[in-house]
Order: structure tokens, then C-alpha cells, then sequence
């Protein structure tokens, strides 16, 4: 009863108290597999790797048949950077459950994100193989993303008869996703909307607030944030490593000019971190009692440099540590205030591409996320002019901190856009950036499959092909 009621608070994200019963079982049986796999999973959550890595193996010593713990331990290991561990440990649970396709699919997942691609379509098409399970839909997703089909040879049979089998609406939209991907790279542009639709509609159902609901918290950022208070900030602050934000609407280009920057002989690279938002302003929220961003109003020098030092703490779990360290959240624009008063040095590269294109690739992707303005044109165009709005604000108050970059122009001229950029960051442009796509550094978003081509501008009208479905999109309400 215990485990079980541990394991709801887990569930329900109750994770202090999910801690205390884990903890409690321990005492009385310190060799219990569960608890301590139910303590690991809550270092995983908080970002705590080192502790992640101690009771997860500890776990799998104790629950040698299981998956769950082993899959867990492989994303600790990628939490502290050891991905070699990490593929270790998933290619032994591969070979402990062979005629499962789960363990098929976190280890073709591994393969993918550290760029193996032919080892990841080989290990998804084995998976595929061995059967109809619930993460058959996923592992059909991930295919139909490679790309390698024709009309002759191709997943829409498979992905039918999965509809069939299933009456899971998660699972469906996962399939839908997955139909409309596959006829659009068959051209047929009438079926991929009309999945493209089912699966936006099912997922936007599952969204629980709407984004005009954000206006009062966009307006409050604006006034706890008036340009004044950045007039003097940069003196006398001295830093050894140089913060770089890129920030913008999903699907701008983050990733590729992220990749292209961590070529650079001077810079490394935290992927999309959420030590910001979920660790800085939850210590001020907790130590000011106040919410975001109304807590601003009570920053002290104290409270500044402990969130500083949180944020510095995670910067030095970075493998390598570079003088220009990049974070690629494009939702930190909302926090740019906090930023600058924590990293007076701090630099904001605002990454922008055209709205059409980036309001179809947003609706054509699947996002975990169940965000409203992922799975609705209207909602993004009205989240889109929320972060107008905010950015026009932060280019007034910060107006020596944010280079502004053009996707297209980036794809197009690339050599001169990065001069300029790298001129504004303090560097010189260095040729290897351009080879970013032969790097087999992790990648984790939604670009892991494209990133390892060399750049192009293929992406940037790619959305035309459904331009009139897209104008009816932004009409429906």
C-alpha cells in the first residue's frame, strides 16, 4: 500500500511527498528495487543526474528483469553526459527483453539523437517487426520522420491497421501525425491535411486553457520590467563565461543555429534548458512569496546572485565548458529581465523566420506538449502576437543585447549573417561552423532528423504547398 500510494504522488508530481514514502520504505527494507527506483526517477525530475545514476543502478541491481529502471539509468547517464554508458545499458536491455520492440525504441532513439541514423532506421525497422504494442505508433512516427519510403514501399498500411487495433485517442493522434507526415512526402497534399487536421483537433483537446489567457501575464513581464531599470546594469559586473540565449517562436531555426555555434571553438551548448523557469524563479517565487513576475519587484543583490549561482551551478555540468555558453529555450524571451539583472553580460539572439512558415511547421509537428498554440492556427497566431509585443518591449529596454536574425537569411547568406552575429557576440567567424551537420553532438528536438544535413533553404517554402489550407486554418475559430 505504501509503494502504491508512493507512486501516485510521483504520478501526481507530489514529488516531496512521493520522496517521503519512498524513503519510509526504505527504512524498514533497504534493498527494496521499487523505492529506490521511485527515489531515482525523482532525482531524474529534479535534474539531480550524480543521484539519478547512484539509485537507478543501485535499482537495477535489485530489479534485474525490469525495463523501466534500465531506460531511466540511460537517461541519467545522458544527464551527466555519458552517452556510451547510456548506449551500454540500452543495448543490454535490448538484448534482455529481444522480442520486445520497447527497449528497440529507446535505443533506436539514442542512435538518432546522437546522429547514427542508418543504426536508428535499422533498430526502428527491427522494432517494427516484432509486432503490434502501444509503441508501435511511436516507433511508426520515427520511421515515417527518416524518410526513407516511395509510394511503392511506404508505413500508410501499417499506420491503418494500427487505427484499426486501437482505441486509444493518444495513440490515434500519434497515428494521425504520423499518416499526414507519410502523404506529405507522398505529395498528396488533400490527405496530409485532412490528417494533419484530425490530429491537430485531437490533441487540442487535450489543452486545458487558451492563449489569450496569457495577455495579463504578458502585460505584467512589461511593467515589472520598464526599460529604466536596465540603463546602468552592465557596470561593474564582471563574468568569465558569456551567457547566449536564443530565443524566438518554435520551429525558427533554434536548433540549426544552435548546432552551428557549438561548432565554434568558443562555444558550448545546454540544448533547450529549463534551469530559468523552473529552478531561478521558483527560488525567488519560494524565497519572495510572490509570483512571476510580480517577485522582480523584490529582487535583492542577495536574491540576485543566489540565482546566479543556480544557474552558474548548472553551467558547470556542461561537457565542455566554453567562455560562450548557449541556451536554446526559445520560450526564456519571457524572461529576459531576470536574465539581464542575473547576467548583466548576458547576449539575446531574437531568431526569426517568416509566420506562415513557422505557423505550418508548428501545426505539422507533434509536440508532447498539449499547448494550445501547438495545435491551432489561430492560438499560435495569437501566442505569436504576444511575443510581437513582449520583443518589441525587451528591444526598447535592451536595446544593446538582442541581435536579431532572419532565419532566411541565415540559409541564404550564411557566411555574412554569422560575421555579423558573431561581430555582436565579441568572436570571429570560424569556416568549421558550416560543417555543424557532420557533429555527432546530442540533439533532442524535433530537428534530429534534419540537423545532420548540410545547410540549405529546402525549409523555407516548403509551408506554399499549403498555402490555401493554411489561410482556412487561420480563419477557423
Amino acid at each position: 500500500m505504501l509503494l502504491k500510494k508512493a507512486n501516485q504522488l510521483l504520478a501526481d508530481n507530489r514529488l516531496k511527498e512521493a520522496e517521503f514514502h519512498f524513503k519510509t520504505l526504505l527504512d524498514t527494507d533497504p534493498q527494496n528495487g521499487e523505492a529506490l527506483f521511485g527515489l531515482g526517477r525523482i532525482a531524474l525530475r529534479l535534474e539531480r543526474f550524480d543521484a539519478a545514476v547512484y539509485l537507478l543502478q543501485r535499482s537495477c541491481e535489485r530489479l534485474p528483469n525490469m525495463l523501466e529502471p534500465l531506460h531511466a539509468l540511460a537517461d541519467a547517464f545522458n544527464g551527466v553526459n555519458s552517452p556510451n554508458d547510456a548506449l551500454k545499458v540500452l543495448e543490454y536491455a535490448k538484448a534482455l527483453a529481444s522480442h520486445n520492440p520497447e527497449p528497440h525504441y529507446y535505443l533506436a532513439q539514442h542512435y538518432l539523437t546522437h546522429g547514427e541514423l542508418d543504426k536508428a532506421h535499422t533498430t526502428f525497422a527491427q522494432a517494427l517487426s516484432l509486432g503490434l504494442y502501444p509503441v508501435t505508433a511511436y516507433i511508426l512516427l520515427e520511421l515515417v520522420q527518416l524518410g526513407r519510403f516511395d509510394k511503392q514501399h511506404n508505413y500508410t498500411s501499417n499506420l491503418h491497421h494500427l487505427l484499426t487495433q486501437t482505441n486509444n485517442l493518444h495513440l490515434k493522434m500519434i497515428c494521425y501525425y504520423a499518416l499526414a507526415k507519410s502523404y506529405d512526402q507522398l505529395d498528396d497534399i488533400e490527405q496530409a491535411t485532412n490528417y494533419y487536421t484530425l490530429a491537430n483537433k485531437l490533441q487540442h483537446q487535450l489543452s486545458n486553457f487558451n492563449t489569450d489567457e496569457l495577455t495579463a501575464f504578458y502585460q505584467q513581464i512589461i511593467a515589472h520590467n520598464p526599460a529604466p531599470l536596465f540603463m546602468n546594469i552592465e557596470q561593474g559586473f564582471k563574468g568569465t563565461i558569456t551567457p547566449v540565449f536564443i530565443i524566438g517562436m518554435p520551429r525558427s531555426g533554434s536548433t540549426l543555429l544552435e548546432q552551428i555555434l557549438a561548432s565554434h571553438s568558443e562555444f558550448a551548448s545546454i540544448g533547450e534548458d529549463t534551469s530559468i523557469s523552473n529552478h531561478v524563479v521558483a527560488f525567488i517565487e519560494q524565497q519572495t512569496k510572490l509570483p512571476y513576475p510580480e517577485c522582480l519587484t523584490a529582487l535583492t543583490p542577495t536574491l540576485i546572485e543566489q540565482g546566479r549561482t543556480i544557474y552558474t551551478n548548472r553551467l558547470k555540468q556542461a561537457k565542455p565548458i566554453r567562455a560562450f555558453m548557449i541556451n536554446k529555450l526559445p520560450a526564456n524571451y519571457q524572461s529576459l529581465g531576470l536574465i539581464k539583472r542575473l547576467f548583466p553580460n548576458a547576449k539575446f539572439i531574437d531568431l526569426k523566420r517568416d509566420f506562415n512558415a513557422t505557423a505550418w511547421s508548428v501545426f505539422s509537428n507533434y509536440f508532447a506538449e498539449n499547448e494550445p498554440y501547438f495545435c491551432s492556427v489561430p492560438e499560435f497566431k495569437t501566442y505569436y502576437d504576444l511575443y510581437q509585443t513582449l520583443m518589441a518591449h525587451w528591444h526598447n529596454a535592451l536595446p544593446n543585447a538582442i541581435f536579431t536574425l532572419e532565419y532566411e537569411q541565415l540559409v541564404s547568406n550564411p557566411k555574412e549573417q554569422l560575421s555579423q552575429l558573431f561581430g555582436f557576440l565579441g568572436c570571429n567567424f570560424e569556416p568549421q561552423c558550416l560543417d555543424f551537420y557532420k557533429s555527432k553532438k546530442p540533439v533532442s528536438t524535433l530537428s534530429k532528423h534534419a540537423i545532420r544535413q548540410p545547410l540549405n533553404n529546402k525549409a523555407v517554402e516548403r509551408w506554399k504547398r499549403f498555402e490555401a489550407p493554411l489561410r482556412q486554418l487561420l480563419n477557423t475559430q
